[in-house]
């Protein structure tokens, strides 16, 4: 008759089975072997013959409406405040592994992308472009293609994709710049005899844990960005980007390419209109990357600037260089609430619109809506009144003219020399120090002088207008 165990020794032979099966399965480390990798399928790609080498016409509507967007240059050099790999052009050696070693201690802990898409979208911007890769080489997201990259730095998180996530929620158009150019690939292969900036697309060097050639890891990171963080918008290319602009449209035809495929001038407004789509790339301070110190341009600055493009029929990309801890720098954020205050008043009059017949009369400056027959008239107010008299727009009957963002209409009247409007501010907006009056002292009075501002320009709104008869083209100023 066969002894039977008690529940006692039943319980421990069952417990010595299991710690066997569990070792003998992770091995005598103790831990669990890594899982394999599954292997990607690979990305689908219109044929050759199929793909068109052009911009998709809606998205280029689409952009053209944006009007602003918010430019974000970033990496591990910002701990600095040196420009973005331009230092590595001609260096030692030795400068060169200091400047890639800053990638060891690169931690933004402050990093909120949440907070910067609502400051973006306070601002009135539309639409974002990021800095995913550099000259330097250093990649922004977490590709598979190179080493260098943010989640090999103490940070370790994946900031392409959290600026991706943050701006769409907030409801942006999004970007992302790629430089053809790549530094790195060059120190590391031993091919360093181009300019920092020019890519050598049929260079057969291997490089990165996958060993690709230079063209093939380019698409390869391409691809990554254009698949892996959702809805992409724009491809941002600085420098030569035939390949690459070629293959991005293979991957996605209505992808839209900016620098690349449209005029993309930096710290430069052309002197023309140009009623096709370009944008015109400006810093708010004097470098694209972070600054300590910087000397920030004043909001009136930057709101002239816009109206000048915006009346030329381009965007405005309007750069920041984020701090090393993640956060925007005070003065750009100070910048950017100013702007969000003037397009809180008159942001239609640069959103979705295009050129007038003319750009400006004198200090005047017009952008349009043509589906709806409005004419924008942005001008600067002295002692808050002026009388405009406009030889280009002509009223109809069923015109209304009124400021932007205050209540009532401004008188006006058609005459021979033109609309002629009356233009009175009383909305208050804001306290400003007001100038000494005439004769005043500053000395004889403590007295703090102040006065509603800011004096920046104003929006003149005319609707059921059309062009006077012999308007001539844009001016240029």
């Amino acid at each position: 008759m066969p002894l039977t165990k008690s529940p006692r020794v039943q319980k421990s032979v069952l417990i010595f089975v299991l710690a066997a099966a569990v070792v003998g399965y992770f091995g005598c480390s103790g831990k669990a072997p890594e899982p394999a990798a599954a292997e990607k399928p690979p990305v689908t790609l219109l044929s050759e013959a199929a793909v068109r080498l052009s911009n998709d016409p809606g998205k280029t509507e689409i952009f053209r409406d944006a009007g602003m967007g918010l430019f974000i240059h970033w990496g591990p050099n910002s701990q600095v405040g040196t420009e973005i790999s331009w230092p590595l052009y001609n260096a030692s050696e030795d400068f060169i592994k200091k400047y890639y070693a800053l990638a060891e201690t690169f931690n933004p802990t402050a990093f909120d992308p949440t907070e910067w898409a609502r400051l973006a979208k306070l601002a009135g911007m539309e639409y974002v472009v990021f800095t995913a890769k550099h000259h330097d080489g250093f990649c922004m997201f977490d590709t598979e293609l190179s080493d260098f990259k943010i989640t090999r730095t103490p940070y370790g998180r994946d900031i392409a994709g959290m600026v991706a996530d943050a701006f769409r929620k907030e409801g942006f158009l999004i970007g992302f710049y790629y430089s053809p150019g790549d530094f790195r690939y060059q120190w590391e292969t031993g091919k360093r005899s181009g300019h920092i900036y020019e890519p050598d697309f049929e260079s057969q060097a291997l490089f990165g844990p996958k060993r690709k050639s230079f063209v093939d890891y380019e698409r390869g990171q391409i691809e990554e960005l254009m698949t892996r963080y959702g809805d992409i918008f724009m491809l941002w290319f600085d420098g030569k980007c035939e390949p690459l602009k070629k293959h991005s449209w293979r991957v996605r035809q209505d992808v839209f390419i900016a620098r690349g495929e449209i005029p993309t001038p930096e710290q430069e407004i052309p002197g023309q209109a140009d009623d096709r789509a370009w944008e015109s790339c400006l810093t708010t301070s004097y470098q694209w990357s972070f600054l300590p110190g910087a000397e920030v341009r004043p909001a009136a600055e930057i709101i002239e600037n816009l109206i000048h493009i915006r009346a030329r029929g381009g965007n405005m990309l309007l750069n920041i260089g984020p701090r090393p801890d993640g956060r925007i720098a005070p003065g750009d954020e100070d910048l950017l609430r100013d702007l969000g205050l003037w397009m809180m008043l008159n942001g239609e009059a640069v959103r979705g619109v295009r050129p007038w017949v003319v750009t400006n009369e004198g200090d005047v400056w017009f952008t349009q809506k043509r589906s709806e027959g409005t004419v924008y008239a942005l001008a600067g107010l002295e002692k808050n009144s002026r009388s405009l008299v406009l030889k280009s727009v002509a009223a109809s009957p069923e015109t209304k003219v009124m400021l932007l963002g205050q209540e009532g209409d401004c008188p006006w009247e058609q005459t021979p020399a033109g609309l002629k409007i009356a233009l009175t501010r009383k909305q208050t907006v804001r306290l400003v120090k007001a100038p000494p009056a005439p004769g005043d002292k500053a000395e004889s009075s403590d007295k703090q002088r102040l006065t509603w501002g800011p004096d920046w320009p104003v929006v003149v709104k005319i609707t059921k207008a059309t062009p006077a008869a012999g308007s001539g083209k844009p001016e240029a100023r």
